[in-house]
């Protein structure tokens, strides 16, 4: 793809802002893959789940977007047009009223999130990286009463990991929260966070 194809690629991008979050600052430079360190991963982790309860809480899940022009420096021209496209879409895709995302959540705070279909995804594969990088499938993302009552909502989609910690490329669906979630009992993670929990049962 030459120089003013892809340029006009990343304008188009620029204009679908209002289905992507804000950019992340500083922006990112580059996919990242799978720390070494498990402190690391705890943390990248940890930070992932926060997020993505600001953004449910807020109404605006696509808050978790990395931001149009950051897609440069993560994939490929050809990745970028499949992305671009589907972004198009994203608001029916995902179709629910912000209110029925945030309500549900703002009598409980963030306890933790269980990952699902975490990777480390190479260069050049099917989501066409420029570079290895940690990716994740989907995210529960759990809150908490004081009472112990919990709450949990799924979010699914391309989570990727880049020297700013992790945003997604792409949403795919995104689940209205439910109180005592069954998943929160009986989904396997990969990696997990769980704050939910009574302390006797940690």
């Amino acid at each position: 793809m030459d120089r003013p194809v892809r340029n006009a690629l990343v304008a188009l991008l620029s204009l679908l802002a209002g289905c992507g979050g804000p950019t992340v600052a500083p922006r990112p430079t580059t996919p990242v893959g799978i720390p070494d360190s498990a402190a690391a991963r705890h943390e990248a982790i940890d930070a992932l789940g926060h997020r993505a309860w600001a953004a449910m809480l807020a109404g605006r899940p696509t808050d978790l977007l990395y931001g149009d022009g950051d897609l440069e420096v993560l994939l490929a021209d050809d990745a970028m047009a499949r992305v671009a496209a589907r972004r198009l879409a994203l608001p029916d895709r995902l179709g629910i009223e912000p209110v029925r995302l945030s309500h549900p959540l703002e009598s409980a705070e963030y306890a933790g999130i269980c990952l699902q279909g975490a990777r480390a995804e190479p260069p050049g594969g099917p989501l066409g990286l420029l570079s290895e990088a940690w990716v994740v499938d989907r995210v529960l993302v759990i809150g908490r009463r004081p009472t112990g009552r919990r709450i949990a909502a799924w979010l699914e989609g391309v989570f990727v990991y880049s020297d700013t910690g992790f945003a997604a490329i792409d949403l795919e669906r995104v689940e209205e929260p439910r109180w005592e979630h069954s998943d929160l009992e009986i989904a396997p993670c990969d990696l997990s966070i769980r704050n939910d929990l009574p302390e006797i049962a940690r």
